[in-house]
This record gives C-alpha cells, sequence and structure tokens, in this order.
C-alpha cells in the first residue's frame, strides 16, 4: 500500500449527523473531541460503557447494521476487531459515507488533527496521521503561546 497523503481541510457539518461506532473508552474520546464542534453525535455498539450514556447524546445499543450509514455524514470506528473493519470499510464505500478507524490511518479515509479553538478561530495540526502525540504537543504548544499572548495583551491594554 503507498503512503496516504490526507489533505488538512475544514469541513461544514452544520446539521450533519456523526456516528461513532463502539461503545468503550476510545468511543468515549473521540466523543468528547466531537462534542466541541457538534452535538449531532451518535454512539452504536451492542454494549456502550455508562460515561458514554451518562453525557445525554443520543445512543443505540444494538449491533452494527450496514442500513444504518445512510443515515450519517461521517462515521468513527472504535471497534478492533479487523473482521468487522474490512466490512465496514466496504459498506462506507459503498454508502458514500467517509470512515475514520481509532489508532488505524491506513483504514481512514480522513484524519482528525489536533485541534486548538478560541472563538471563530481554529488551528489544526496534522501528522499525516503517523504522530499523533507529536501532533498535539504541537497544538499544546501553539495554544500556550496564544494563550499567552492574549493575556500580555490584556495586561497591557489595562
Amino acid at each position: 500500500m503507498s503512503k496516504k497523503q490526507f489533505l488538512p481541510i475544514a469541513i461544514d457539518i452544520t446539521n450533519k449527523k456523526i456516528l461513532i461506532i463502539g461503545g468503550g473508552e476510545d468511543a468515549y474520546k473521540k466523543l468528547k473531541i466531537l462534542q466541541r464542534s457538534t452535538d449531532l453525535v451518535e454512539v452504536l455498539a451492542p454494549n456502550i460503557i455508562s460515561w458514554i450514556k451518562n453525557t445525554g447524546i443520543k445512543y443505540h445499543e444494538q449491533q452494527y447494521n450496514k442500513e444504518v450509514l445512510k443515515n450519517y455524514y461521517l462515521i468513527y470506528s472504535c471497534v478492533e476487531d479487523p473482521a468487522f473493519l474490512r466490512q465496514l470499510i466496504r459498506d462506507c464505500r459503498e454508502a458514500n459515507v467517509l470512515l475514520n478507524v481509532h489508532d488505524q490511518p491506513d483504514f481512514c479515509e480522513f484524519v482528525s488533527p489536533a485541534i486548538y479553538k478560541q472563538d471563530n478561530i481554529s488551528i489544526a495540526v496534522s501528522s499525516n496521521g503517523e504522530d499523533v502525540f507529536k501532533s498535539i504537543k504541537i497544538r499544546n504548544q501553539l495554544k500556550d503561546y496564544f494563550e499567552n499572548y492574549r493575556l500580555q495583551k490584556l495586561l497591557i491594554a489595562n
């Protein structure tokens, strides 16, 4: 397989539903990140941890069926079963739905960058899906820089 090349873009998710498949801790972490941008996130899994249930989002405690894909704009998979992932990849391609597979960029059609957002400004740091921790470290350095800059500006203004 040739090395994947991801184009960093900002995508309009206004009024578009996103589905997370998987009901464990990784799904919960992904949910918390997505909730920064939208409240139209749902979770589907036969077993869903209480942390997810307690967020107040809509969840479906049931087995996956490819028919659900037609209701969503983006799919995030937090399932590690290789056979399931192969089927999900085929199903998403057939349904023309973009898929992100947690911690497996080779199977992703898109990756999510590390994001710092303040008001209407967003800074996204991406490593082409290859070094998430480095992206997060750089994002945090930029966050510190901009928050210190804003604090200095406020101190000078007063």
